[in-house]
């Protein structure tokens, strides 16, 4: 169980959703910023290209391919993933509150944008195919957590938790703090930082060295997936970046077409995700622990 006497979730959750907040203040420094996204179009493509994506219902579609199996899924016999999802949601919605917020302020800022070639139904900016985005991919990630839980009973790396966490909280600051001008770089990395230090002073590890063997189980799909949203396959990306402002300024490439910033970014919204669905699920005397 979480240390209640030391933890109030709902007061960190209170402070979380506080953090867009501090978010405006990017707008400080980016408020000029140039950003042409015909530019920002050239990436890396493989020889395969999925012509049938060119369609403006293809960011819709991208969200119905990741979430189909692991919804499909859900009613497995083993993991009734489907008998938690009152746990589940209220944690993708806390993610979304955050993630959306932080979304629609970079997009006004030229952190990145939506190429109209492949989205429709635009809503504060965002299109509808951003907005599902973070109903989908938390939703596949956690299931991927869950199946993990319910098949693999061991954890390998229980005894290193705190030498992990201890060293990917200095990594990420460090990272953060050296590319503090880089908006996108900077707040993913000393969110995931800040985030990481509130597991490490006030939630023992119940779960979290096997979530980690997770986020990287779902790093398969999400590369597929966000190979697909960064222009990989076809012939045009669905969200553009601003490269002067994610990591692809400094190391000079991508992870084929995906910033590298990309996967510290599902990392923070996975984690997020995990740690509120693991509170409700764990209060909740009535469901088995593993």
């Amino acid at each position: 169980m979480i240390r209640q006497n030391k933890f109030n979730f709902s007061l960190a959750a209170l402070i979380l959703m506080g953090l867009p907040l501090l978010w405006i203040g990017i707008l400080l420094f980016t408020s000029s910023i140039n950003f042409d996204p015909e530019a920002s179009k050239d990436v890396f493509r493989f020889s395969l290209q999925l012509h049938f994506g060119e369609t403006k219902w293809w960011y819709l579609m991208i969200n119905l391919g990741a979430i189909f199996f692991p919804f499909v899924l859900s009613f497995d016999k083993k993991v009734h993933f489907y008998k938690k999802w009152k746990f589940l949601f209220p944690g993708i919605a806390v993610n979304a509150a955050l993630f959306i917020t932080w979304d629609i302020i970079f997009t006004n800022a030229g952190i990145w944008g939506f190429n109209d070639r492949y989205v429709n139904f635009i809503i504060l900016g965002l299109p509808l195919g951003e907005w599902l985005f973070f109903l989908t991919v938390p939703y596949a990630c956690v299931f991927v957590h869950e199946c993990l839980l319910c098949y693999f009973k061991s954890d390998p790396f229980k005894k290193f938790d705190k030498a992990i966490l201890i060293t990917l909280i200095v990594l990420f600051a460090g990272m953060g703090l050296i590319n503090i001008f880089k908006a996108y770089t900077a707040w993913t990395f000393l969110l995931s930082a800040a985030f990481l230090i509130l597991h490490l002073l006030f939630i023992p590890n119940t779960y979290r060295t096997r979530f980690y063997i997770a986020y990287f189980v779902s790093l398969i799909p999400f590369t597929l997936i966000n190979g697909i949203l960064t222009g990989g396959y076809n012939e045009e990306p669905v969200v553009i970046y601003n490269n002067s402002h994610n990591l692809t300024s400094l190391i000079g490439f991508r992870f084929f077409s995906i910033p590298f910033d990309d996967f510290i970014y599902v990392f923070l919204m996975m984690l997020i995700t995990v740690t509120v669905y693991e509170y409700l699920r764990r209060k909740n005397k009535t469901v088995p622990q593993e």
